[in-house]
């Protein structure tokens, strides 16, 4: 699934569509994203891991991760904005904000894409 797919699309079909066809599209969109969740969840694993070690260790593994997240975020940057995009056209129709404020929705997607409750 491409994330500018699910945009373009969103932005010509959105305002037409029901709650399903809205389901639909977050799906696509967290698939389309979850290169960038799973780099994050990588991320904060190796944050606690850093956190067991002496201070040398931790500023070490600290710096290493940030070195890596800046390369990271150049990579991930058209997702990024492409995600950003998404949620800006999902939040000014009513049947997507409506769903974006379903807390069971959002329940069903953080275990769909095993996201972690720090997510929303």
């Amino acid at each position: 699934v491409n994330a500018q797919d699910v945009v373009a699309k969103a932005k010509a079909e959105g305002a037409n569509w029901d709650e399903a066809q809205w389901k639909d599209a977050f799906k696509d969109m967290f698939k389309a994203a979850a290169p960038m969740f799973d780099y994050m969840k990588e991320m904060e694993k190796k944050m606690k891991d850093a956190e067991s070690g002496d201070d040398a260790a931790k500023i070490a593994a600290a710096a290493e991760i940030m070195k890596e997240a800046e390369a990271k975020q150049k990579e991930f940057e058209p997702l990024s904005k492409a995600f950003e995009e998404f949620s800006n056209i999902a939040e000014k129709n009513p049947v997507a904000k409506k769903l974006m404020e379903d807390k069971a929705f959002e329940q069903e997607m953080k275990k769909e894409f095993n996201l972690p409750e720090e997510m929303f």
